[in-house]
């Protein structure tokens, strides 16, 4: 080997040499440190700080797991570079110098396992830690407490030598000539890798904490306050009822799961008690265990009954929810109800706490809908051909919109049904309303049914004839009213009586105005009867039958359950607002009149619309109108016609209904006394 590779080769050996002699010392520091800590926790077993040894004694595992590792790679450096062929050829050609890595090799050897043991020893427990009487004492060998198969194995501690004698000793071993290099201290050379084997074994049984735990405590049974410090009442695993112990707060760590129960078990007590004023404090206010202490109020009031929902649902829905509560105003209300001594005070701000909590959780469905409800509403003001818009809102509950509904302008013909839109006649008039002698309704044996203000002024049956496409009067005449569209501004909201979905009026309405016009799906009496038991056995209808000319006999009807207008969502009364009347526009078949609906009275914003499903002539609307109409009045200036003589004696009026087949007879005997 040349002269240059040589010297490279033990400047190399001589740091490694520096290394271990560092390693070691911080090693010994660091047990000391372990050994320290171990007497601050046994002085200080009663008045303990928990979270200080919580933090300190995962550091230490941390810092021995990282000591492990390094003293294994720092055995595995050396040892592989000692034990090769190599290098003992490189030993044997040094004839001057002895290397001082054949020192730490010599001394490593003398190493037993048990040194090595107890250099590492402490990864798997945290009390076992040679005595502070040795740590820090360079000149001896550490003794240490080997856990072997169960049993405790005692390792004898060496005499101390003097320096002279340990240096005349050294010598002698290595030569008079020998450069004496530091002292070495523990080493974790290749004993380090047998040990390491040997913890393997170690960890699989019990800690030392687990060996040395002798108290544990079974339950909690009571709590009291003294000196401005909570105590428990705790019983031991394994001991007697004498045996039981009022403990201080800070001493039970380890024991939130017996604490949660303890505390739960006392919420069910005031549960439990008859009287509303308890006289007792029913928790306790310890900060040590606040956490504990919300975390039990949770368990115990997290069982919301379907009224909570409901409540919680109300307000969360409503124009203006409440803002949910911070983390903060959460655990000052938590405290304000573990404090309260009587009932009724205590489950009032409990109730907020549940509401509080509903309304979280079911925030993200709520924006869901309102996103879907906005969505809805411009879908169907894309397609409604009326002048007036539409709005949608639901401030009851969180209902979606009905996906399955189709918005619809005007009947569609079902399977069966066409739907003429030719008609036959139409009128010359150049101004219908004020020479309507041969205007459509006069050709049809009927009355002129609006005033100058778009407004009925016929009573609840008379057949409407509206001005068609064939008339020569422009878009202007006053008799197009229903084939205008709706012109007021309605609303389709969720009600607040559990019926559903409903319509409202956003603007004040006239009496006698137009609102809107059934619309739906035109299918025969057959088809009609079939889907009407379905609907019959869902609780619901949508069917109106178009029996005005026919009655029970009639050959239509129409189904409003999946495609329609606004009017699909308009609920049932006995005391409606709103009438219907058969109108003919372009067709002119009896058995196929538009249904439109007109205000019964003066409707106010706001308030609903509803319609009777079996209204008829016995109504309180029809009792109002009938001797305005055998009567000749005026009307806003306007002169309701007079009708024609009636060649048969009775009157037969059909009008929409819910139940089919339903119709309404009048005997009209007067009306012959009248014309006469």
């Amino acid at each position: 080997m040349s002269s240059s590779a040589f010297k490279s080769s033990e400047r190399k050996l001589e740091a490694q040499v520096k290394l271990n002699d560092y390693f070691q010392e911080f090693h010994e520091k660091f047990v000391e440190t372990k050994q320290a800590f171990q007497v601050f926790k046994t002085k200080s077993f009663f008045y303990p700080d928990p979270d200080f040894i919580r933090t300190f004694t995962k550091s230490i595992k941390q810092i021995e797991s990282e000591v492990k590792e390094m003293g294994g790679s720092l055995s595995r450096l050396i040892g592989n570079q000692l034990g090769t062929h190599t290098q003992k050829t490189v030993l044997n050609s040094m004839e001057d110098v002895k290397p001082e890595s054949h020192v730490l090799h010599t001394v490593s050897d003398e190493l037993t396992s048990e040194h090595a043991d107890v250099l590492v020893k402490g990864t798997e427990t945290e009390s076992i830690t040679p005595p502070v009487s040795e740590a820090g004492n360079d000149d001896e060998v550490l003794g240490s407490a080997l856990v072997q198969e169960g049993n405790v194995k005692v390792v004898d501690v060496k005499k101390k030598l003097s320096s002279s004698e340990k240096k005349r000793g050294r010598k002698k071993f290595l030569g008079d000539n020998a450069v004496i290099p530091k002292r070495p201290r523990r080493s974790l050379m290749d004993e380090y890798v047998t040990a390491q084997n040997k913890m393997k074994s170690i960890s699989e049984e019990p800690s030392t904490k687990e060996q040395e735990a002798e108290y544990e405590v079974q339950t909690i049974m009571d709590f009291k306050k003294s000196q401005g410090q909570y105590f428990y009442k705790v019983s031991w695993r394994g001991y007697s009822v004498e045996d039981n112990s009022w403990e201080p707060s800070s001493n039970l760590t380890g024991c939130e799961d017996l604490l949660l129960e303890f505390y739960k078990s006392r919420l069910k007590q005031q549960e439990r008690t008859k009287t509303d004023d308890l006289n007792y404090q029913v928790m306790p206010h310890d900060a040590n265990h606040q956490h504990i202490l919300h975390k039990a109020l949770f368990s115990h009031i997290n069982n919301p009954t379907q009224k909570d929902y409901e409540n919680s649902i109300t307000l969360l829905a409503s124009p203006k929810p409440p803002v949910l509560k911070s983390q903060k105003e959460i655990a000052e209300l938590a405290d304000k109800a573990l404090s309260q001594k009587k009932k009724d005070r205590f489950y009032s701000v409990a109730k907020t706490l549940v509401e509080n909590m509903i309304m979280k959780e079911l925030t993200g469905k709520r924006e869901k809908q309102l996103a879907e409800l906005r969505t809805w509403e411009r879908n169907m003001n894309s397609i409604c051909s009326d002048p007036a818009k539409l709005a949608v809102e639901n401030f009851v509950d969180l209902e979606l919109p009905p996906m399955d509904f189709v918005y619809i302008n005007e009947c569609i013909a079902g399977e069966g049904v066409t739907i003429p839109s030719d008609p036959v006649v139409g009128c010359e008039c150049t101004d219908c309303f004020t020479d309507h002698k041969s205007c459509c309704p006069n050709q049809m044996n009927s009355w002129f049914a609006y005033n100058k203000l778009g407004r009925l002024k016929v009573s609840l049956g008379t057949p409407i004839y509206e001005c068609n496409k064939r008339c020569k009067c422009g878009p202007s005449c006053l008799n197009r009213v229903v084939q205008k569209g709706r012109n007021v501004g309605l609303s389709i909201f969720r009600t607040t009586n559990g019926r559903g979905w409903g319509v409202k009026a956003m603007e004040n309405i006239k009496k006698d105005s137009l609102v809107t016009e059934y619309v739906g799906e035109i299918i025969t009496s057959e088809e009609a009867e079939r889907r009407g038991k379905i609907y019959d056995a869902q609780g619901c209808t949508y069917l109106f039958d178009l029996d005005y000319d026919k009655g029970d006999q009639n050959l239509y009807t129409i189904d409003a359950a999946k495609c329609g207008n606004v009017s699909h969502f308009i609920n049932h009364s006995c005391d409606p607002n709103l009438l219907v009347f058969n109108v003919w526009v372009d067709c002119l078949d009896p058995d196929l009149p538009r249904l439109a609906l007109f205000a019964a009275h003066d409707i106010k914003k706001g308030e609903e619309l509803t319609f009777d499903y079996n209204s008829g002539l016995n109504s309180k609307q029809m009792a109002g109108r009938l001797p305005a109409q055998l009567t000749e009045q005026k009307e806003e200036g306007c002169f309701t016609p007079e009708k024609r003589k009636e060649s048969r004696s009775e009157l037969i009026l059909k009008t929409p209904k819910g139940n089919r087949g339903l119709q309404y007879v009048l005997n009209v005997s007067i009306f012959h006394n009248v014309y006469q």
